[in-house]
């Protein structure tokens, strides 16, 4: 898998295979393809004459469930446009077509169909492109993909398709608006394209341009097309977004059909993580106190915007406009703090200042926060205390769980299994669970021993939450809002969701709901070695514990870029990145592109949340470095 931490396996992949650190892209030819004088019938026959003249592509490759293997069904693929519209067709053989999965009926949710996607980077500037999908019976779906190939459904307009199964397979037809598609005009425009088959009974994606897992990024490797004589006219004027609470109506609206007190149904009826998600969980609030703390504003965002917008977020790519750039990669917020000043906020996509956002797993860096507090307060003796101290249960179920001390949770290096996707499915349990403390006791196995190597886990937060239940002897939440929420002044009531309304469990690896600013405070917290004003809310020693690198076995962290060339490291829930002579840089980072990214030495917060990451997770943080490396050190 790549190393981008999502929350669960999304119902659609796209070839999440990529790696996000691949560098060196695969150069793709431009095609020009067929332009007709008339719009084309969209029925799901192919049989319009101007099918003829449009331009084929059939070199599919498979993406799962291993890539480059040659595909077991063949597919086509037909594109030719107008001066309103792009058309494409497809004809899939199927050696059974019997078995051809369609029974999805809801929109948005293809479930466990056969599916074609047509992927389409029309700005072709990598950022992200949008996909327009359809089951062998026409029902669609769109949303766009990152730049790692991640699809998210935070895309919603109108277009056209049809489709038939047929004696041999199914054929399918899309017609899409350039009005729905943001570029740049120009006379000869340049697009690139993916497109996408998967076949539910085998598991199997098929993909053309094959995308090579060491070809560079996902977007990169699209094949180019050449579009001449687009009317001006055909530019859109916005960038369109679905709505987040339209689209928590949506995924509410099929809930009826599925049990949401089940794990299987809500994975059904939910879908994909998204930052709605706060909506769909019950919660625990935490409210604010009685001193608010407001930043003070001292805004510069010409001078902001002027050093990121020399820096490439993909080689040879530079952000060039910074307000086009977050808004392209679907940004909500955006905050820069320099010397206790706010001197860049801004908010895209529908959001505002009061915006509520969930953290994901922005909320392990609080959870292992609140640990120190507690070794503060002598609740718990320190780190190194095996967990089964506090959680005997464990113990008497395998022994060997009294080796794990609450460093190793800390550290993500517990030894304990954790598999993503199918068969184990463990991204799905921590994350749609509706009893997450029996699922921590009792999915949990011990695979290696403790601190032997780093494994990103959701159990460990989980597990975490519990210990600090029964050390505090309260529920997670009332001690974040003792302890931290209110002494440094929220503007905001927030919450934390939990598992169900029968087991209210802290969703300790990704729940916690609030706004840009509120993060914000938090950075401020650590930045400031955990001192508020007068008041040490956490020990400096913690801090610096939590934060800061410490030498680890060369076997010890898993061969990503960010690991191995990038000076990064893992601490206590926070990851970080290394400087010299002086305190290196750390952030929280949580799904969808959530980061609270702290840098000492510049006296410098940033808070980026988002609907999706837009680009890759780690290209953030090398921009955020990158920014704050042209500053002064303070």
């Amino acid at each position: 898998m790549n190393s981008k931490r999502k929350t669960r396996r999304p119902i659609f992949t796209f070839g999440l295979l990529i790696c996000l650190f691949s560098s060196e892209a695969v150069a793709q030819p431009i095609t020009k393809i067929a332009k007709t004088d008339k719009p084309l019938l969209i029925d799901g026959k192919l049989d319009d004459s101007a099918w003829a003249i449009a331009s084929v592509f059939k070199n599919f490759k498979t993406m799962h469930p291993a890539p480059g293997l040659p595909p077991s069904e063949q597919t086509e693929v037909y594109l030719a446009y107008d001066s309103e519209k792009i058309f494409v067709a497809f004809r899939c053989l199927d050696s059974a077509p019997q078995k051809i999965m369609a029974r999805a009926t809801t929109r948005d949710n293809p479930e466990n169909d056969d599916w074609l996607a047509f992927c389409l980077d029309a700005s072709n500037d990598e950022l992200g492109a949008h996909f327009f999908l359809v089951n062998p019976r026409g029902v669609q779906s769109d949303g766009t993909l990152n730049a790692d190939g991640s699809p998210s459904v935070t895309f919603n307009t109108e277009w056209s398709s049809a489709a038939r199964i047929t004696d041999d397979g199914y054929a399918a037809e899309m017609a899409i608006p350039f009005t729905c598609l943001p570029f740049v005009w120009k006379e000869n425009l340049v697009m690139g394209f993916k497109v996408a088959r998967f076949i539910s009974r085998k598991s199997e994606e098929v993909d053309f341009p094959e995308i090579l897992p060491d070809g560079g990024g996902h977007l990169s490797q699209f094949q180019k097309i050449e579009l001449s004589g687009i009317e001006r006219s055909q530019v859109s004027t916005g960038f369109p977004i679905v709505n987040v609470k339209e689209r928590y109506f949506q995924k509410i609206k099929s809930s009826p059909q599925h049990d949401i007190n089940t794990l299987d149904g809500r994975c059904r009826a939910w879908g994909d993580a998204a930052v709605i998600d706060y909506l769909l969980f019950p919660s625990h609030e935490l409210k604010t106190g009685a001193k608010v703390f407001h930043f003070e504003k001292e805004l510069n965002e010409e001078w902001v915007a002027s050093l990121f917008e020399p820096l490439e977020y993909v080689e040879s790519k530079r952000i060039e406009n910074l307000e086009r750039f977050l808004t392209r990669t679907q940004t909500a917020a955006f905050i820069v703090i320099k010397n206790d000043k706010i001197v860049y906020e801004n908010y895209f996509n529908v959001f505002s200042r009061d915006s509520i956002v969930t953290s994901f797993s922005v909320a392990k860096s609080f959870a292992s926060t609140l640990v120190g507090i507690a070794i503060d307060e002598g609740l718990i003796k320190d780190v190194s205390d095996p967990i089964t101290k506090y959680l005997p249960e464990l113990q008497a179920r395998d022994e060997r769980f009294s080796q794990i001390t609450i460093r190793d949770l800390l550290l993500m290096s517990g030894g304990l299994k954790y598999e993503e996707d199918a068969p184990e499915r463990d991204d799905e349990i921590t994350y749609y669970h509706p009893n997450l403390r029996k699922a921590a006791l009792e999915e949990t196995k011990i695979v290696a021993p403790p601190g032997s190597y780093f494994l990103y886990n959701n159990y460990n937060p989980l597990l975490i939450g519990m210990i600090l239940e029964r050390a505090t002897g309260k529920t997670v939440s009332e001690y974040l809002q003792e302890k931290i929420w209110q002494p440094i002044g929220m503007e905001y009531p927030g919450s934390w969701s939990t598992d169900s309304e029968m087991y209210q469990f802290e969703k300790m690896e990704s729940g916690i709901n609030a706004r840009a600013i509120d993060f914000a405070k938090f950075g401020r917290l650590f930045l400031n070695r955990g001192k508020w004003d007068d008041k040490q809310i956490i020990s400096s020693t913690w801090v610096d514990e939590a934060t800061q690198p410490e030498a680890m076995a060369q076997r010890y962290y898993p061969a990503w870029q960010f690991f191995r060339s990038e000076e990064g490291y893992y601490k206590y829930f926070w990851w970080g990145k290394t400087r010299t002579n002086g305190k290196s840089d750390f952030f929280a980072m949580g799904n969808k592109g959530q980061y609270i990214y702290v840098s000492p030495q510049k006296n410098l917060i940033i808070v980026r949340n988002g609907i999706e990451y837009g680009i890759s997770s780690m290209s953030w943080v090398r921009l955020f470095h990158e920014f704050a490396n042209k500053l002064p050190h303070e």
